[in-house]
């Protein structure tokens, strides 16, 4: 996971759906790939960074940091842009925090953390729902807004990440 800095976020153009490529993809999870991108221990190894609040994970196929990046298809002039597929499947475990009015509360959170053991974590919380929405772009305490997606059904953990 490249981190992207939050001024390039800001200029660049954000990217509204997953790639083909997206290793969030339910339909490339356990694929074959020169890159391994798509075997459960790189799956297990890129949810655990963004899970943990990391910070935000670059669309491989926009990234040429890393050189299975380019051999993927990376251009080598590319720019660094987040990930929808990561944010279509933090979005759909911060909705498990909401309550009735969609809205996130210390219950919620608490609820939520008691029940997936494998899902976002504490520090995850303070990442994605305190910085990147309620403190989006506060200087000093907030990160980047977090990029508008559509969610998109064919996007998802695998299996075995979305028990408990």
């Amino acid at each position: 996971m490249t981190k992207i800095s939050t001024k390039k976020l800001d200029v660049l153009p954000q990217l509204k759906k997953p790639c083909d490529q997206c290793p969030w993809r339910l339909s490339n999870q356990g694929k074959r790939h020169f890159g391994s991108f798509y075997s459960k221990k790189n799956l297990k190894r890129l949810w655990n960074q963004v899970r943990g609040g990391g910070g935000v994970q670059s669309c491989h196929m926009t990234d040429p940091s890393h050189p299975d990046h380019i051999r993927a298809g990376a251009k080598a002039t590319s720019q660094p842009r987040e990930c929808p597929g990561s944010v279509i499947v933090v979005n759909r475990e911060i909705a498990q925090m909401a309550n009735a009015e969609n809205k996130v509360t210390d219950e919620g959170v608490m609820a939520y953390l008691k029940r997936r053991k494998k899902g976002i974590t504490k520090h995850g919380v303070l990442y994605w729902v305190v910085q990147r929405i309620q403190m989006a772009d506060v200087p000093f305490f907030g990160g980047s807004k977090m990029i508008e997606v559509q969610d998109d059904p064919a996007i998802g953990l695998p299996a075995d990440m979305r028990e408990g």
